[in-house]
């Protein structure tokens, strides 16, 4: 575990106190938010597994709305692919660690940000560890049986926990997570729900993507891509906007959960924050008709 420091930012040579800063910082929140949910963004703690393209601009909305305990949890480096659509990548640190370079970012924009990073894959022996303590936990990556172990994790804790999904061309969804939610598998109709994650039933979940790359064309994704990502020769197709808009829902959710505001509230499963940018109405949410989706459909 390595946590984050105030590095780079000395306040004693600041013209500005600690608490003066902050309050520069976060001064055109008030207005929008209250001086007491300013105090609770402080006070909570999120943490974002994944630092791409999702967790990446996810991780720099919670730090510009003033979430003040953020635990970054990503094993990878950057590399030139990244750049298209990770907002913490660029030619300078391509071949940096994400989970380093997020903590150099998030510190950059406030300083008194407590900032842990964890570079470990997150495994059903350790995601209890790793998200236990957490007011919410976003789950940013691009693997299906992380997912799935997030968020059985999360609910046994009792965490919220926000679901993600960026699916070409232009599609995507969020929908958040609770202890008194359906879970994440019953909601999205995975072949894992209440089984063992065995050799079998992860090959199951996986097919899942593949459904979803060949579904993806019948909503203008390139036929040539799907075929390539089905032979293992091509990786998943992603625009930057996407990611971002689907990341900036993400931090919202956690916004909502962390305010608790009667009037605000997260967009719990099975309902669905729906977003097609290539629609009209390009964001919306939607309920099932049956109270689950179809994953590979999304």
């Amino acid at each position: 575990m390595d946590t984050g420091k105030l590095t780079k930012f000395n306040f004693k040579e600041n013209k500005l106190t600690n608490n003066n800063l902050v309050n520069e910082i976060y001064a055109r929140n008030y207005g929008v938010i209250t001086h007491d949910e300013q105090a609770k963004l402080t006070n909570a703690k999120v943490t974002v597994i994944g630092a791409g393209g999702v967790g990446g601009i996810t991780l720099i909305s919670l730090a510009r709305m003033g979430v003040g305990n953020i635990t970054v949890v990503d094993m990878d480096e950057f590399d030139y692919s990244n750049i298209n659509r990770q907002m913490l990548s660029g030619i300078s640190r391509v071949g940096k660690s994400k989970a380093e370079c997020a903590r150099e970012t998030l510190l950059d924009i406030n300083p008194a940000i407590n900032v842990t990073i964890r570079k470990e894959k997150l495994v059903e022996a350790n995601a209890k560890e790793i998200i236990n303590g957490s007011d919410v936990v976003i789950d940013a990556t691009d693997n299906l049986i992380s997912r799935v172990i997030i968020h059985r994790a999360a609910q046994k804790l009792n965490i919220h926990s926000v679901w993600i999904a960026v699916t070409p061309p232009f599609r995507g969804g969020v929908m958040t997570f609770s202890g008194t939610t359906p879970a994440y598998e019953l909601v999205l109709s995975h072949p894992s729900y209440g089984k063992e994650l065995t050799p079998e039933v992860i090959k199951d979940v996986g097919k899942i993507k593949d459904e979803r790359a060949k579904v993806s064309v019948e909503h203008g994704a390139l036929a040539d891509w799907a075929d390539d990502y089905l032979n293992n020769d091509a990786p998943w197709a992603v625009i930057c906007p996407v990611a971002n808009i689907v990341g900036i829902s993400a931090s919202f959710e956690a916004f909502k959960i962390i305010l608790k505001r009667d009037n605000l509230q997260p967009t719990y499963a099975p309902n669905l924050i729906k977003i097609n940018l290539a629609d009209t109405n390009m964001v919306q949410v939607v309920t099932p008709k049956n109270g689950s989706w179809n994953n590979a459909e999304l």
